[in-house]
């Protein structure tokens, strides 16, 4: 979710329900973004063809919040981005 927030430049929020979903090890699981008015049709096509789809949060404003925990989308994303080099110097 924060590699879409940060490609997009927009933050992001994850529902704190949700954070297991997205971080489990069992069968794998794909991420979907689509327009916010879009999901309950995307629901629905999943539901249709045998496929659980559920809406896990929603893209837009500047922070990067997962359930309660919240850091500006800039800040992460500068971080994100400088790791690596800081890393291997």
């Amino acid at each position: 979710a924060f590699e879409l927030a940060d490609a997009a430049q927009t933050g992001v929020w994850v529902d704190s329900h949700s954070i297991g979903q997205l971080f489990g090890e069992d069968q794998a699981r794909y991420l979907v973004a689509c327009d916010v008015g879009l999901a309950a049709d995307l629901i629905e096509a999943g539901d249709k063809a045998g496929v659980k789809v559920a809406q896990l949060g929603q893209f837009g404003g500047t922070s990067v919040c997962f359930g309660t925990d919240s850091a500006p989308l800039a800040e992460l994303s500068a971080l994100y981005h400088s790791a690596f080099a800081k890393a291997v110097g």
